[in-house]
């Protein structure tokens, strides 16, 4: 896209508002008037007042860009299109009003030309902002999720205030069918909430007194008071949602690859043109001032690449033809022209380096319970939760339903569940969450026991004392370890981040061949993960699903979601049913990938080098064709041979090279 940073964002949205639809259809409209003017009988002088606005409404955004360049002192796209498009004026007018100015053979005006010169760049660069820009939906619904009002209770009555006047400590009401507008904790009450935003599960869970809630949950039955626990910038959906935004607002394009070919290649095209007006100011054969003026303006008509609005857009347009074929959405396609090949890339183990599906291996219970009383436990939490191991137990324990009654479930993502059945606090979950919130403490001997085993583990605690171990095995994929060897041939690290202990993460990592590797990474160390790469000089593609992964897919300079749905167990199960809300991963990714594994990854990445090259390839098609005309331009064959440059000469060029831009960039990647 033409323009530099914050501003160029500014123009390619302004590109997509119902001003510049008008803009680009009046532009039409009075470049047909300049086109039939010899069949419409039309003046000179009435051509060139339709002209005057085509030039200077019509064609505002590149002059605004032009008056960017001067003042950041660099030149680009913009620039380079507003100059020429003020050179063909300047000479369209002098040969309308004072043709004896101009040299005898070339004193037609170019309204032609000019209409050309304008109608086709504007035109490629609203082309280019539809298929580039992102919409923000998810996080502008997610943002009307957050509620403006609270009902606070004060001396016994409910008072609606605003939710940036609730403090920590205030107690509000939540009437059934009302979102949870503050994370808290329920005091009173017993309901049903949709946690679907958090978790991504539909079946709502049952809260009661001491469960905790999130804001932008949704209660469904009956009314809860809740005590505040986070209000403002300190609710967990304001700070899910600040981060993402920070992270796509970081992705603002810089400058695209036409604007750095145009820093170097706008200053030249100035000076040849200085040049030629200078040398047939000295050496014209005859009216000097004449050709010295047609030599300057010439010049930069030639110069412009008529087709440099096409060249991405139709690269853009292509690839985005092959990535449905492949299964894949290109949900930002300008970051096509600024993260062609990552350095590294960050992926999770469960699903992507495994098959997802896991088996129960073994079951350690300590006195006084056994192993189905244990399973059923679980199973009850976790069928409930929507836990991804219910499945497991579902299998181990023959189909059986859970026959245990649960009263409420929590969910606490990377963590575990906490469940209260029969009155009795059941936690499923990682050992130090067990510990470090609950005070669960298993002795030296069953630390490290269970420390040196690799297979992912769950612990059981029930009334904070732990009740068994249940070990699982998630197989790796067969070709995982030959993925990760294809990615560093393309010389792109693998970095494994996973929430799992450090035990797992070390041995899948070995087996695969990653040398680096996190463990027990939560979602919002995920975010740190990035950052600290991208610190470090390395352009970073991050792998992620579900709410929580949104933040570290927006920092990442290329973000890659799979597609939210179930899966079957070779996809990389997900075996609870998921809500069909807002997708924030998908929102936050620059692309989405269908299947879950590195072979999809491997794809997709080898899909963007493609289309960033082919865009490189354009760009050449685009420019190259108008520097050969330069010397003609220049009036370098005039003295010799008696030929003249006509400005129709450069639209001639251009759109033959608009033409084959579209045939090579649908060929190519048809390949």
């Amino acid at each position: 896209m033409g323009g530099a940073g914050r501003a160029g964002e500014l123009v390619a949205v302004e590109l997509l508002t119902d001003l510049p639809k008008r803009r680009l259809f009046t532009a039409l409209g009075l470049c047909a008037g300049l086109w039939l003017r010899e069949p419409l009988s039309l003046s000179p002088y009435s051509v060139w007042l339709i002209s005057v606005p085509l030039v200077f409404w019509c064609a505002a955004p590149f002059h605004r860009g032009l008056r960017r360049s001067l003042r950041r002192q660099r030149a680009d796209s913009d620039m380079l299109i507003s100059v020429s498009i003020l050179a063909a004026f300047l000479y369209t007018t002098a040969a309308s009003f004072i043709p004896e100015s101009l040299p005898e053979p070339v004193r037609a005006p170019v309204f032609g030309t000019l209409a050309f010169l304008v109608f086709m760049p504007y035109f490629g660069r609203w082309l280019e902002s539809w298929l580039t820009a992102r919409s923000g939906e998810a996080v502008w619904k997610l943002t009307r999720r957050i509620p403006a009002a609270a009902r606070i209770l004060r001396a016994g009555a409910a008072v609606m205030v605003p939710c940036s006047e609730v403090g920590v400590g205030a107690r509000v009401r939540v009437d059934p069918g009302e979102q949870v507008p503050l994370d808290g904790e329920v005091v009173e009450g017993v309901s049903r909430v949709d946690e679907s935003l958090w978790t991504g599960i539909a079946d709502p869970v049952e809260k009661s007194a001491g469960s905790r809630l999130l804001g932008g949950s949704v209660n469904k039955s009956g009314p809860l008071t809740v005590t505040v626990t986070g209000s403002g910038p300190m609710m967990a959906l304001s700070r899910v949602v600040d981060s993402v935004r920070r992270g796509l607002e970081g992705k603002t394009p810089g400058f695209g690859l036409a604007d750095r070919i145009a820093a170097g290649y706008v200053p030249a095209v100035v000076m040849i043109s200085v040049v030629a007006a200078l040398f047939w100011s000295w050496k014209g054969l005859d009216r000097r001032g004449a050709q010295a003026f047609a030599a300057f303006c010439f010049v930069l008509i030639a110069a412009t690449p008529w087709a440099i609005g096409f060249a991405a857009p139709a690269a853009i347009a292509a690839g985005l033809r092959r990535a449905r074929q492949l299964g894949i959405r290109i949900r930002n396609p300008s970051v096509l022209q600024h993260a062609p090949r990552p350095d590294v890339i960050v992926v999770d183990k469960t699903g992507v380096l495994t098959k997802g599906s896991p088996e129960l291996a073994e079951v350690t219970c300590f006195y006084p319970w056994k192993e189905e009383e244990l399973l059923q436990m679980v199973l009850a939490a976790g069928e409930r939760s929507g836990h991804p191991y219910a499945d497991a137990l579902q299998r181990r324990l023959a189909g059986k339903s859970p026959a245990l009654a649960v009263d409420s479930v929590e969910t606490y993502p990377g963590n575990g569940v906490k469940a209260m059945m029969g009155g009795r606090l059941v936690l499923v979950g990682t050992l130090p969450w067990l510990e470090e919130y609950y005070g669960v403490e298993p002795d030296e001997k069953t630390v490290r026991l269970f420390s040196r085993r690799p297979d992912p583990l769950l612990a059981v605690a029930v009334d904070a004392r732990l009740a068994g171990i249940l070990e699982f095995n998630d197989p790796l994929r067969p070709e995982a370890a030959e993925q990760v060897r294809a990615l560093k041939d393309m010389g792109i690290e693998v970095v494994l981040a996973s929430g799992d202990r450090e035990a797992t993460v070390r041995h899948i990592a070995a087996q695969v061949g990653i040398a680096a590797f996190h463990a027990e990474a939560i979602e919002e160390e995920k975010v740190a993960i990035v950052t600290a790469l991208q610190a470090a000089g390395k352009r970073v593609a991050m792998v992620g699903e579900g709410f929580l992964d949104a933040p570290a897919l927006s920092h990442a300079d290329l973000g890659i979601a799979f597609e939210s749905g179930p899966r079957d167990s070779e996809g990389g199960a997900v075996l609870y049913k998921y809500a069909p809300g807002i997708d924030l991963a998908a929102e936050a990714a620059d692309l989405v990938v269908s299947r879950r594994d590195l072979g999809s990854f491997l794809e997709a990445i080898r899909l963007t080098t493609r289309i960033h090259r082919l865009i490189r390839e354009n760009l050449s098609w685009a420019f190259v064709p108008q520097v050969l005309l330069l010397p003609l331009a220049a009036g370098a064959f005039v003295s010799d041979f008696g030929v003249w440059f006509h400005p129709s000469y450069a639209a001639g060029v251009g759109l033959c090279s608009t033409l084959v831009i579209a045939v090579n960039s649908f060929r190519r990647l048809r390949e």
